[in-house]
């Protein structure tokens, strides 16, 4: 098995720190939020924890899921909530899941990283 690059570890530890907060979105859920969108939530955290483990494991699947899970996330934030979110926490959390999902791009892309899947 090939070595893991420090790239391919920050990547996988920071999609798995950004995709929690989805996965336990119930949990934080407010009353009378959409329940679809509670369920596109979890299924969305799950898929970018299945990544980050991927890519631990050093997967090629991962790397295509990866970029597939942070262009939809980065997509998804920038997109409905920064113009339109309620305060000036939520427009800087969805900044920093905007800035977070185009570090992992650039991460898993890097020459070194692409060489460590198998």
């Amino acid at each position: 098995m090939p070595a893991r690059s420090q790239p391919v570890t920050v990547a996988a530890i920071l999609l798995a720190v950004l995709s929690l907060p989805n996965v336990l979105y119930p949990l934080l859920a407010l009353e009378g939020e959409l329940v679809p969108l509670i369920y596109l939530t979890v299924a969305f955290g799950l898929a970018g924890l299945i990544a980050a483990a991927g890519l631990w494991m050093l997967k090629r699947w991962a790397l295509w899921l990866t970029i597939i899970v942070c262009l939809l996330g980065g997509i998804f934030s920038w997109t409905p909530v920064i113009p339109q979110a309620p305060t000036v926490l939520h427009q800087g959390l969805a900044a920093v899941v905007v800035a977070g999902s185009v570090l992992i791009i650039v991460l898993v892309l890097l020459s070194t990283s692409r060489r460590a899947y198998t």
